[in-house]
């Protein structure tokens, strides 16, 4: 066999097993597309059950009357999150809360799920409560800003809906988008009267109701609205500025108001910790008499020591 002859049969074999190698490749590849079609199909199926499940009961919640309770709360307090989400996280920090509870303290059930229970609603209500004022905070440093561009829109000619619509455009946030909000559903034909009662009850902000209630006066009695815009932004400037001072010369008492009512629940778990089954006690008949003793004293000095610290101007 001559050398010509053995370069083409090697030449015919690399032929033959490349164009095996070929439909053996497509075939696998054929296989493979119809394999992840099936599964994608199973998959996006799966993916939408899910979806419509939380999307039917996000949206039988958001049309109860406790879901949009839940959304006015969240909109007041600034908390990006529908109220539906917001249910859902404090569930959850039941449940973390309660296995805490179990292998920090060492409570059993039901006693754990009733701590917790109480833990996230207290806490959660004063975290809410707190983004509502440090919200209404921020509006209210803004409002002299309002009054006064308020008060040059409408000495320029304008009326308390353009004036409205003036604010909206230029200001920054958070009063910004508030006024921006405030402006479309006046275009949208809103009563004057109406989107200022619900800007009163979103914010709860006594310079936000002086605010409302100087516009409405003066639209009813036909006074010089302008003038009683600057003025009041003079009133909010020095008010700020005295509640500023009040608040520095009070921080250290309202540090001490807390440290101290945290404090001994600090000590009651690093005990726990170095002496299992410490607080076991407390949750007989006389140890939750005398549990419900303290904290009532305890609550008691705290509210006391903020109200004594909490001046206003």
């Amino acid at each position: 066999m001559t050398v010509e002859t053995g370069f083409l049969i090697v030449l015919f074999l690399t032929v033959v097993a490349g164009a095996l190698a070929v439909f053996e490749l497509s075939g696998v590849r054929k296989k493979s597309k119809q394999l992840g079609k099936r599964l994608a199909e199973l998959h996006t199926d799966e993916v939408k059950s899910r979806k419509n499940m939380y999307l039917r009961l996000a949206t039988r919640f958001h049309g109860s009357d406790y879901g949009k309770e839940w959304e006015q709360k969240l909109m007041g307090a600034d908390v990006r999150m529908s109220g539906f989400n917001y249910v859902l996280l404090q569930c959850v920090l039941l449940f973390v809360i309660t296995y805490l509870l179990n292998v920090l303290l060492g409570l059993r059930f039901p006693m754990d799920m009733i701590v917790a229970y109480f833990v996230v609603t207290i806490g959660s209500s004063r975290w809410l409560k707190a983004r509502r004022r440090k919200f209404a905070a921020q509006i209210d440093r803004q409002l002299p800003e309002v009054c006064r561009m308020l008060g040059s829109s409408i000495r320029a000619g304008m009326s308390i809906q353009q004036a409205i619509g003036m604010v909206a455009s230029e200001l920054k946030a958070p009063a910004g988008p508030l006024f921006q909000e405030m402006s479309r559903q006046l275009k949208l034909g809103s009563n004057i009267d109406t989107v200022l009662s619900e800007l009163g009850e979103r914010l709860q902000s006594r310079d936000i109701r002086l605010l409302i209630q100087t516009v409405t006066i003066q639209r009813q009695a036909g006074g010089n609205l302008a003038k009683a815009m600057d003025q009041l932004a003079r009133t909010l400037e020095e008010r700020e500025r005295m509640n500023k001072e009040l608040s520095n010369q009070t921080a250290e008492s309202r540090y001490i108001a807390l440290t101290l009512a945290l404090m001994p629940v600090f000590l009651v778990v690093a005990f726990n910790i170095v002496f299992k089954g410490f607080v076991t006690p407390l949750f007989t008949i006389p140890g939750l008499i005398l549990l419900v003793v303290v904290v009532i004293l305890m609550l008691i000095g705290f509210l006391a020591i903020r109200r004594v610290t909490n001046i206003k101007a």
